[in-house]
């Protein structure tokens, strides 16, 4: 048998020097290009993780994490209007009796330890709240775990979360007048929404924007009929010539692909 070898065969990414063929090295730089690329759009937002959640896992954790601090904030926000309630009553009652006499009556004055317990219950309010809201967002992954429920609370710490809700969305949500649970779902909704806005804004931010305009290019120039002359400038190029070069052209609207007015002319 004889021992002669097809050089085609056994060297058939090679030219005659040895080198590699325009093929194959066109091969090369292609699969680094695409992959450098695909890696940029596709990259994992950070601290987000992908939008895939279960929601009603979702609102199941939260409302079984934060069970009992739901069942307070109904019990303060039923306080609180029992004695907003009472107020009411007592300056319309105050008022009746003065128009009997012909007289305009002066308002209630409400006691002093009546504004502080009022004071107290929209404190403690004000804390289920944050720690819901904080709860929710850290389920989101939007924000990191509230500090715990705090069941007793000091002055700076009251006058502290007064200023917190006044300048948190979520927070006025949470304890704002109506069904605690329908508030907190509400709050779920919007955390849910933040969360995709956040997700889309990663995905077209501007380096994810600038592979996919560079993808398309050399997608788009590989099909026409500069294919061949494409080929045989970038082989044995690095990835980042590469960019630098797809970074100086456009394509037209009607296919053309021309340099860019402050490039200099790109022959290909």
């Amino acid at each position: 048998m004889s021992d002669y070898k097809n050089p085609y065969t056994l060297f058939k990414r090679k030219n005659e020097t040895g080198e590699l063929s325009l093929d194959a090295r066109f091969k090369i730089i292609s699969s680094s290009f695409f992959r450098s690329v695909n890696e940029e759009i596709n990259k994992p937002h950070p601290n987000l993780k992908p939008d895939d959640l279960n929601m009603d896992k979702i609102r199941h954790d939260i409302f079984n994490t934060t069970n009992e601090i739901t069942e307070q904030l109904k019990k303060f926000k039923s306080q609180r209007k029992e004695i907003e309630s009472s107020i009411q009553s007592q300056q319309s009652e105050r008022q009746r009796a003065f128009m009997q006499k012909g007289i305009r009556g002066k308002d209630f004055e409400i006691p002093p330890e009546t504004i502080e317990q009022l004071e107290k219950l929209s404190a403690h309010i004000a804390e289920c709240a944050r720690f819901i809201a904080g709860t929710i967002l850290h389920t989101f992954g939007l924000a990191p775990p509230p500090g715990p429920y705090r069941p007793a609370l000091t002055a700076d710490e009251m006058k502290e979360l007064e200023i917190q809700q006044s300048q948190n969305h979520l927070m006025q949500i949470i304890s704002a007048d109506g069904e605690v649970r329908d508030n907190v779902e509400r709050a779920i909704s919007e955390c849910h929404e933040s969360k995709k806005q956040r997700i889309a804004e990663w995905k077209n931010r501007p380096e994810a924007q600038q592979a996919q305009e560079r993808l398309d290019k050399f997608q788009y120039i590989i099909s026409s009929d500069m294919a061949d002359s494409f080929k045989e400038k970038i082989s044995g190029m690095k990835c980042d010539e590469v960019f630098e070069l797809l970074d100086k052209i456009d394509v037209s609207p009607d296919g053309k692909i021309l340099a860019k007015s402050k490039s200099p002319s790109i022959n290909m």
